[in-house]
């Protein structure tokens, strides 16, 4: 396939040396001092990394939670919850993972004009040295850091507080609302952080990137996570001097796949550093809490026999079973840990059965496609003239080609006609492939009615509040299964984009996609933004579809309110073809 020259990646405008950048974040960070958080106090280390390779030299399985709620006073009322009651247990937590507001991806001028997300704000110094010295139990901040346009403030703060392992390197390529600045300018801010890390390199701080939430997730084929993973390494271990530990495992349900996969990844990893975490896996999960234990049951043995046979230092995460409807409470996210440490204490006697020789051949081959698609990659990029010694352009580069692009120039698989595929046949399916194909087929089997007559007036635009994408790309397969070719946006646009990009189009309707506990409020800028350009499409919502009231502890459904904005709200693909008929 002819690829474009790499002009057209990086642009005409100047763009600063990369390296240059590492060193001025290496020097910021050695005007810093790393904290040390009451958990690695009270264990007697000086970092997590020291904490890490201990428990995985005594063989301790480490487990992790991950916790967000309204804001900071909440959730550290949640972890106090948490600490105690399994205190009581017999047990203890390892590490808390804080998933954040989006807006603390953004300088901190900006955030007061965004839209308010699931998850906290960390709105003053006391509670940023809060989240490492208030509670025994270590913190990581794998969301909102690293990757954003505050890469570098955030990288810092966290830093001096006590956290050690930051990130997440994967969401480089997410966008921030709000932020006025572009991929220049946020790509830079990534790199820097990334120097900055380096700079405490040896003190114990580790750079984190959870594989799933970047390109590894949008890839098809397993080949393309495992080479992308070594990517990865490449340009924080090699060319920048810091350390990197990856996690993964959420979109990975078929327990076989994901002990393959995880062999394969931390075959990857230096000795000195060990892995994040295992997350467990929510695509499985749905409305049925019941079955949702059953998968639960099944994902954390799996991910805990893997972690006693590589030594690798990880923690098991066990997604709490409320995880498809809702944000958890403390209480929720208490039962799943009870149910993992005792599934911890049954694992000797199912390692010994276990035909690890035959996981390891497995592992193995894939490996051997993730290097291939790793020279690919940097062998392509070079001969399109990006120098492959500067991190800054790397990143550039391969945002702006997107994973879709990347996948086919430079995977291991095949290019092919087949429909099935977008142009590309993966070597080893990834299991978010294998659901969306199965998804589609429903639903171009339920979408359709009987009587559908084509209206060829319609024009749908199509796009996500966030940065979730599997869900949008459903519907624009069930979009074009009604034969009306929609506009297709973007994830994580803003409303008043969407709006325009709506204006532009002249479109009839505006299908949005939304995940992140912002339903109603993104609804109503939406709306807002529409009217200023007096225009009024049809607009459909659908997806999770609950927003974060003040004086309210969780998220709550909001589909009665917004209904009486006169929103259409789509429960099922299978219903949209009414929607948008009526």
């Amino acid at each position: 396939m002819p690829m474009k020259q790499v002009q057209e990646y990086l642009g005409p405008k100047l763009i600063p040396n990369g390296l240059d950048l590492v060193q001025q974040g290496i020097a910021a960070g050695n005007q810093i001092t790393m904290g040390v958080s009451a958990f690695c106090k009270h264990h007697g280390v000086s970092s997590e990394l020291e904490y890490k390779l201990k428990m995985a030299q005594a063989g301790r399985t480490m487990t992790a939670l991950t916790i967000g709620l309204t804001d900071w006073p909440e959730t550290k009322k949640g972890l106090e919850k948490i600490f105690n009651e399994t205190a009581d247990r017999g047990f203890y937590i390892d590490r808390f993972i804080i998933a954040l507001d989006r807006r603390m991806g953004l300088p901190e001028e900006f955030r007061a004009g965004a839209l308010k997300e699931t998850g906290p704000m960390l709105t003053s110094d006391l509670e940023w040295d809060e989240v490492a010295q208030s509670i025994q139990i270590q913190p990581h901040m794998g969301d909102m850091m690293i990757g954003s346009p505050a890469s570098v403030d955030n990288t810092r703060r966290a830093l001096e507080a006590g956290v050690n392992y930051i990130g997440n390197l994967s969401q480089f390529a997410w966008k921030y609302p709000g932020w006025p600045g572009d991929d220049i300018a946020q790509m830079s801010e990534v790199v820097k952080a990334l120097g900055l890390m380096a700079s405490k390199a040896d003190q114990g701080a580790v750079v984190h990137s959870y594989l799933d939430d970047g390109f590894p997730a949008q890839f098809g084929d397993y080949s393309s996570y495992v080479g992308w993973a070594k990517f990865e390494r490449y340009l924080v271990e090699e060319l920048i001097g810091a350390n990197l530990a990856h996690a993964y495992g959420g979109l990975t349900h078929d327990p076989i796949t994901k002990t393959i996969v995880t062999i394969a990844v931390e075959s990857l990893r230096p000795p000195k550093v060990c892995s994040s975490f295992y997350f467990g896996n929510t695509t499985r999960y749905t409305q049925n809490i019941e079955l949702n234990y059953g998968v639960l049951g099944v994902d954390v043995l799996y991910m805990m026999l893997a972690d006693k046979h590589l030594k690798a230092g990880s923690s098991i995460m066990p997604v709490p079973v409320t995880e498809a409807i809702r944000v958890p409470t403390p209480e929720e996210i208490i039962d799943v840990q009870t149910i993992a440490h005792h599934t911890k204490a049954k694992l000797d006697s199912i390692y010994e059965v276990t035909n690890w020789q035959g996981l390891e051949t497995r592992s193995q081959e894939l490996v051997k496609y993730g290097n291939r698609f790793f020279d690919n990659l940097i062998n392509g990029l070079s001969d399109l003239g990006v120098d492959i010694k500067d991190p800054l352009k790397l990143l550039l580069a391969v945002r702006r080609l997107g994973p879709s692009q990347l996948e086919k120039n430079f995977g291991v698989g095949t290019p092919t006609e087949d429909p099935l595929f977008d142009g590309y046949e993966p070597l080893v399916a990834t299991d978010v492939l294998k659901d969306f194909l199965s998804e589609r087929t429903r639903i171009r089997e339920v979408v359709r009615p009987a009587n559908w007559i084509l209206n060829k007036s319609h024009k749908p635009v199509i796009a996500s509040s966030d940065v979730h994408e599997i869900g949008m790309r459903l519907v624009i397969d069930a979009v074009e299964s009604l034969d009306i070719k929609p506009v297709i946006g973007t994830v994580g646009i803003d409303p008043d984009e969407l709006a325009e990009l709506a204006l532009q189009e002249n479109a009839t309707a505006v299908l949005i996609s939304t995940h992140n506990g912002m339903a109603l409020s993104y609804a109503k800028a939406l709306l807002s933004e529409l009217t200023l350009r007096d225009i009024s499409p049809q607009v459909i919502i659908g997806g999770r579809l609950n927003q974060e009231i003040e004086g309210e502890d969780m998220p709550v459904d909001v589909t009665d309110q917004l209904i009486d904005l006169g929103i259409d709200v789509c429960f099922d693909l299978k219903d949209l073809a009414n929607l948008i008929r009526n």
